[in-house]
C-alpha cells in the first residue's frame, strides 16, 4: 500500500472512511494511517479521532502507530472538547489544512447542537481560508 500525503482532500476522504457504517472502509482507512509517515500529520490525526465516530479502543487496535502520537492528550481515552483540541492543535503548530478541516467539521456540530437546543438552523455559514 502507498503512503499517502494527508492533505485536506486526503484527510476528508479518510474521515469519510473512518466514520462510515462499513466496517471495511474503516479497517482500509486505518490501514493507510499504518502504513503512513505521520511525523507531519499530528492535526489530521486529532480531525479524524475527533470526528471519525470511533474510539480509542478501535484506534488502538486498528491504528496503534497513529493512536500512539495522539493518545497521550487524550487523558481519559475519551473525546476531548473542541477548545481543548484546538489548543492542542496551535500548541504543536497543526498544519493550515486541519486547522481548516477542523472549522468545517466544529460547524457541523454547530448547527447539530442548536437544533438539540430547539433552534434549526436553515444556515449557518463560516468560511475559514488561513493565510499562507
Amino acid at each position: 500500500m502507498a503512503k499517502v500525503k494527508l492533505n485536506k482532500e486526503e484527510t476528508k476522504n479518510l474521515l469519510n472512511m473512518i466514520s462510515s457504517t462499513d466496517v471495511e472502509n474503516a479497517t482500509v482507512a486505518f490501514q493507510v494511517l499504518e502504513n503512513s509517515d505521520l511525523k507531519d500529520y499530528f492535526g489530521e490525526l486529532i480531525v479524524l479521532y475527533k470526528y471519525g465516530k470511533k474510539d480509542h479502543i478501535t484506534w488502538e487496535k486498528e491504528a496503534p502507530k497513529a493512536w500512539k502520537k495522539i493518545s497521550e492528550h487524550f487523558v481519559d481515552k475519551t473525546a476531548m472538547s473542541s477548545g481543548k483540541c484546538l489548543s492542542i492543535m496551535t500548541e504543536k503548530k497543526a498544519s493550515k489544512d486541519s486547522l481548516e478541516l477542523y472549522f468545517e467539521n466544529f460547524v457541523g456540530d454547530m448547527i447539530g447542537f442548536l437544533d438539540q437546543l430547539g433552534y434549526p438552523a436553515e444556515k449557518f455559514d463560516i468560511t475559514i481560508k488561513l493565510k499562507e
